[in-house]
Formats: C-alpha cells, sequence, structure tokens
C-alpha cells in the first residue's frame, strides 16, 4: 500500500522540482509517528471520533508545504495515515535509487575509525558504483572479530564467528 502512494507522492514533487524538501518533509512526518505511537492507534481505530482526528491531521498539516499539506490531507481522506512509516520508507528507498545513495551498515568488535570508514565507504562506492555511502556503525562484541557489512540485502560476513561456525560444522560433517 506504502508504495503506491509514495510513487505518487514522488512523481508530483518532481513535476514541481521539490523532490529534496519534500523528502525532509516525508522524514519529519514520520518521525512525529514514529515518536507517538499513540497516532498510529489514533488512526487506525475507532477510539476517537473523526472530528477529533481531524483536529490531529490540522495540527500535523501545519507544519508543511501545500504538496505534503495535501497528501496528509489524501491520506486521512482514506484511512491511510497509520501508513505513513511504509510511505517514508518506500519514498526514501526510491530517492535514494534515483540518487545513488546507499544504506550501509557495518558490525564490528571495536569503533571504526575515520580512515577505516572513510576506505570502506570508497570500496562500497566502486563496488555498487554508487555516488553516497550513508554509514551506520554498530559495535557489537559478540562477533568476536572481523566487521559483518550490509549494503541494501547484501550481507558481506567476515566475522569470526561466521568462520569458527563454519569450521565447527565442517568439522562434524567431517566425523
Amino acid at each position: 500500500m506504502g508504495k503506491r502512494y509514495s510513487r505518487a507522492l514522488y512523481e508530483v514533487a518532481q513535476e514541481q522540482d521539490s523532490i529534496d524538501n519534500t523528502l525532509e518533509e516525508i522524514k519529519s512526518l514520520a518521525t512525529v509517528f514514529s515518536e507517538n505511537p499513540g497516532l498510529n492507534i489514533a488512526f487506525s481505530g475507532r477510539s476517537i471520533s473523526r472530528t477529533e482526528k481531524a483536529k490531529i491531521v490540522d495540527t500535523l498539516k501545519s507544519e508543511h508545504s501545500e504538496l505534503v499539506q495535501d497528501f496528509i490531507s489524501i491520506l486521512f481522506e482514506r484511512d491511510r495515515l497509520n501508513c505513513v512509516d511504509e510511505i517514508a520508507d518506500a519514498f526514501i528507498k526510491r530517492y535514494d535509487a534515483d540518487n545513488g545513495i546507499v544504506e550501509v551498515t557495518v558490525k564490528s568488535v571495536v569503533e571504526l575509525d575515520s580512515d577505516q570508514e572513510d576506505k570502506l565507504k570508497s570500496v562500497v562506492q566502486s563496488r555498487f558504483s554508487v555516488n553516497q555511502v550513508n554509514l551506520t556503525k554498530i559495535v557489537d562484541p559478540s562477533i568476536i572479530g572481523g566487521i559483518i557489512i550490509r549494503v541494501g540485502d547484501q550481507v558481506i560476513d567476515g566475522s569470526v564467528v561466521k568462520r569458527f561456525n563454519e569450521i565447527k560444522h565442517m568439522l562434524l560433517v567431517n566425523k
């Protein structure tokens, strides 16, 4: 459901040459919903009246451009405000794909220093032919050593734990 709405918003934002502003606004709207889980509950159920919901919608719309205000109104009319997170995720993925941006998560035993980060970004940029790498770092001592890199749906597991488990499996199979 979210993909269809995000695609429509994305295309209109492109036509109006406001894609970057719309991206920031949709991220902001998603943040409001994630920080206030009661909003999804309020818009999903019938616990509050439509009039009360309309007041909340007016408050949500107050900080946004005309395009996003209209979009919020459409979502409200079609009872889809509980899909804001899904819509925002799809919008961001499309934006990233169109602009050659990739989200990378790296797990390591210790914090990476800036040289290691730069080298990792450079390798990912050349290997995946992208313009920009947004790096999220996670320190996870349970991997013992090495790193685990997630680029989109691909995982490159260079952890000691993985290697240990491979050796263990090999020894058990060859008994």
